[in-house]
């Protein structure tokens, strides 16, 4: 691919990336409005409830002390807001990253998170929303969240809460659980004379960043050795763990989920896991907050506030398309790169230059 092509795709990427991350700001703006506005606040503080987090595979722990729905949806968005500053001073920087993407025109593991995040959700959005129309159109059906749905405050604590209590059941907890094995085994064979990490440090760097934990003991990661970064015990874990969240989406109470919803759910499973063990805990929270926070925010703050907020759910599910496709064209552009930068191999051989005597 020629360098101008490359560059135009790669202001276009960048473009569709800023405004992307503009939008992830102005949502949580709206959620901030939304737990300080006195009627829907006061919804939320109204509803108590002895919620759970999950652990290896969503076992629930339940807390003893009922808890107001207004003061757990402040505290997920407090999570929120660091998991944004750490994606921000992810790699490089945010403002670096960006840079670099508008001038090679695509991403790597080593990018920063909240570059790559806008191109990975909206790309993986639009897979699902394809692979939910062919099953659909194939007499599966995915069905709908809930129906009827609980008040609109008890529905959007919840979906803000989902992301963090999921992510810490199938991903933190269980894929972190096995990372912190294979960092302390290796740990224990460094040999003598080789620094050794600290035990206690690296178990949690193991739940909250694998990567950065695998590195620390001279295993390989995905940064410096791509899919080979992934030990076959954790590819063996994460594909069972996108299985079985793909089916705790139908067998859940309280969601009115099809068959269909198991397949797609998976896909996005599988995904969350691959960033979790790239890129750490962070990353795939808001990945997953991505998909349930996020168009959420958009939809409650329409409803509450009106005026020129409604106009915001269809623009922001419009350009998440859009971000979607260039991701897709940007995936596709380095792909075609990589196949021709091959050479094309050839039967001929041009003859080698002779020189000749005369005795």
């Amino acid at each position: 691919m020629s360098q101008a092509p490359r560059g135009l795709l790669g202001r276009i990427a960048a473009g569709a990336v800023s405004f992307t991350v503009l939008t992830y700001v102005i949502a949580i703006g709206i959620a901030l409005g939304l737990v300080t506005s006195g009627q829907f606040a006061g919804q939320l503080a109204g509803i108590r409830v002895h919620f759970f987090t999950g652990a290896f595979f969503i076992y629930p722990i339940i807390t003893p002390i009922p808890v107001d729905l207004l003061l757990l949806t402040d505290t997920c968005i407090i999570i929120y807001v660091a998991c944004f500053i750490a994606a921000f001073r992810s790699g490089d920087g945010f403002l670096t990253g960006l840079q670099r993407l508008r001038q090679a025109g695509r991403v790597s593991t080593k990018s920063n998170w909240l570059v790559v995040m806008p191109l990975v959700s909206c790309a993986l959005l639009l897979i699902v929303l394809v692979v939910t129309i062919v099953l659909t159109e194939s007499g599966i059906s995915s069905g709908t969240l809930c129906n009827p749905c609980p008040p609109e405050a008890e529905l959007y604590a919840a979906l803000t809460y989902s992301p963090i209590s999921e992510e810490i059941a199938f991903r933190i907890t269980t894929l972190g659980l096995l990372v912190s094995i294979l960092t302390f085994w290796r740990a224990r064979s460094i040999e003598k004379g080789f620094p050794k990490p600290r035990i206690l440090s690296l178990v949690i760097a193991s739940f909250l960043s694998p990567e950065s934990a695998k590195a620390r003991v001279g295993l390989p990661t995905i940064t410096s050795n791509g899919w080979h970064g992934i030990h076959w015990s954790e590819w063996i874990l994460l594909f069972l763990t996108s299985s079985l969240f793909g089916i705790a989406h139908i067998i859940s109470g309280g969601t009115d989920w099809g068959v269909g919803k198991a397949f797609t759910a998976a896909i996005s499973g599988f995904a969350l896991g691959f960033v979790y063990l790239g890129y750490g805990a962070y990353a795939a929270i808001l990945l997953h907050w991505f998909f349930d926070f996020y168009f959420e925010t958009f939809s409650v703050g329409a409803n509450v506030f009106g005026g020129a907020l409604a106009t915001l759910p269809g623009l922001v599910s419009l350009t998440s398309l859009i971000v979607g496709i260039v991701s897709i064209l940007v995936a596709l552009a380095w792909l075609v790169r990589r196949m021709t930068r091959a050479e094309i191999p050839t039967t001929y051989k041009p003859p080698e230059s002779v020189s000749y005597s005369i005795q």
